[in-house]
């Protein structure tokens, strides 16, 4: 597993990045990190995804995508704090801490960051669909 793709997001196969979602989950699966703290993650990336998607589309442009990194900005970036406290709160949640640091600043880093977005949410949804398969609590 080559973790040196999250260092920019949008050059990331998404074959890649499953890949590290279940290394990943199943070592969180074994720090006994609860479902309830992914959940409550999660909860906050879908809020984020939700919002990307209704600004994907301008009515001004006539359908066409258009830069939407800014719209989502300011909660991703708010994203590291949030786990930093719950990671300061349970040893477990410390991986997924660096983790989702490393997913961010993958994000912040890369030029494409339509794609950058969609691989990040991609890496979350796998992380928590493979802690849930390999038994997370």
């Amino acid at each position: 597993m080559n973790k040196q793709i999250l260092k920019k997001l949008d050059d990331a196969k998404i074959e890649e990045l499953v890949e590290i979602a279940e290394e990943e989950a199943k070592q969180l699966v074994k720090d006994q990190l609860k479902t309830s703290q992914i959940r409550n993650f999660y909860a906050a990336v879908s809020k984020m995804k939700i919002d990307y998607e209704k600004s994907k589309v301008d009515s001004d442009n006539k359908g066409k995508p258009e830069p939407l990194y800014d719209a989502i900005r300011m909660d991703l970036i708010m994203l590291k704090p949030k786990l930093a406290y719950a990671a300061g709160r349970q040893k477990s949640v410390k991986k997924f801490y660096y983790l989702m640091n490393d997913a961010i600043k993958g994000v912040q880093a890369s030029t494409n960051k339509h794609k950058a977005i969609e691989n990040f949410f991609a890496l979350i949804e796998s992380v928590v669909a493979y802690h849930k398969f390999h038994g997370g609590n």
